[in-house]
């Protein structure tokens, strides 16, 4: 599958955290204020860019895979 520009596939971590910093700056958004919106600190937002996310996301990610599926992470279509 082509992955269009603007879209992420997702197969580590590291792959989701370059999707939100990618989105974010794309946004105009500074980590200090994704961090205020979001009700975290500064620190956690770098963190989660940098792929760091625990376990969890790295053995949901593993058993997505196993079962045959994919992550995209891709800007919302507007409603309308």
């Amino acid at each position: 599958m082509v992955i269009p520009a603007g879209e992420y596939q997702v197969i580590a971590a590291r792959d989701f955290g370059a999707a939100i910093k990618y989105f974010r700056t794309s946004a105009g958004v500074t980590q200090v204020a994704a961090a205020e919106a979001t009700g975290v600190g500064q620190s956690y937002i770098s963190s989660l860019e940098a792929g760091r996310f625990g376990s969890s996301l790295t053995h949901a990610l593993r058993l997505l895979r196993f079962v045959g599926c994919e992550v995209v992470v891709r800007p919302r279509r507007a409603r309308g």
